[in-house]
């Protein structure tokens, strides 16, 4: 594959460009993406017209934007896709429920991507967006996906920088060892007021077909008045069927 003299390949400047587009900003312009992607500008035009000749990016006037064809590509992702598909009916069954915002994320690298959310109004205040990233440290589905994982896998996690995302609290790594054997111990994981003060949320795990935590169900409520009781009642059970269904595919 070639390589820039940088001694990155074409397809890595490639991603690099992909990735420059995120929930926050989905129309850029080319400078923009040049700037993000710390790309020279003339690399970045070369790129882009070839992306946009793919239908992996369009232009919308002077602005550019994700194109269809990137979608298509991304739903075949069977993993994700079919972890979605299963969890989307009972994901609507917590939404209607609660009448809060409920949402799927998995574990990737240091971050939770949400996968899914479905929301209903007058919702709690919630900044999560499907395709979205936020910390594990800073979020009830990273402590709870974290809680689940591998030792190995959680000194990872502990290991790398956590610069303050909102208004979690800042906790060493004894403390978070703590306070994820809890998360294990109960089950779920409750930040409250760590990523607005007036949300809090409740995660669940959802275990594969070997018992491991592949994703987190989750929601977001209010914390005037806030119950977990009453929360979990919902969640903790669409969590378990999420699981049968993903043990019944794998075995099927």
């Amino acid at each position: 594959m070639a390589r820039s003299s940088g001694g990155k390949s074409a397809l890595s400047r490639a991603v690099r460009v992909l990735e420059a587009f995120d929930p926050s900003r989905n129309e850029l312009t080319l400078t923009q993406i040049a700037a993000r992607a710390d790309l020279p500008m003339a690399t970045a035009h070369g790129i882009v017209a070839e992306l946009v000749e793919l239908g992996l990016l369009e232009r919308r006037g002077r602005e550019l934007i994700l194109g269809v064809r990137l979608w298509e590509v991304a739903v075949r992702a069977p993993g994700v896709f079919g972890l979605r598909e299963t969890a989307f009916p009972y994901l609507e069954q917590v939404r209607d429920r609660l009448q809060q915002h409920a949402q799927l994320g998995i574990l990737q690298g240091g971050e939770v991507l949400y996968v899914e959310r479905l929301s209903a109004p007058e919702s709690a205040i919630n900044f999560t967006a499907v395709g979205g990233r936020i910390p594990w440290y800073a979020t009830s589905s990273g402590l709870v996906l974290a809680a689940s994982a591998s030792p190995e896998e959680l000194n990872r996690l502990l290991a790398l920088p956590r610069p303050r995302f909102a208004l979690e609290p800042q906790d060493s790594n004894a403390d978070f060892k703590n306070r994820l054997a809890k998360v294990r111990q109960e089950g779920h994981a409750v930040t409250r007021g760590y990523i607005h003060q007036d949300s809090t949320a409740v995660a669940v795990p959802v275990l594969g077909p070997y018992g491991q935590a592949v994703a987190s169900l989750a929601v977001v409520v209010p914390s005037g008045g806030f119950a977990v009781e009453p929360v979990l009642s919902v969640l903790a059970p669409a969590a378990r069927a999420v699981s049968v269904k993903l043990r019944e595919a794998f075995a099927g």
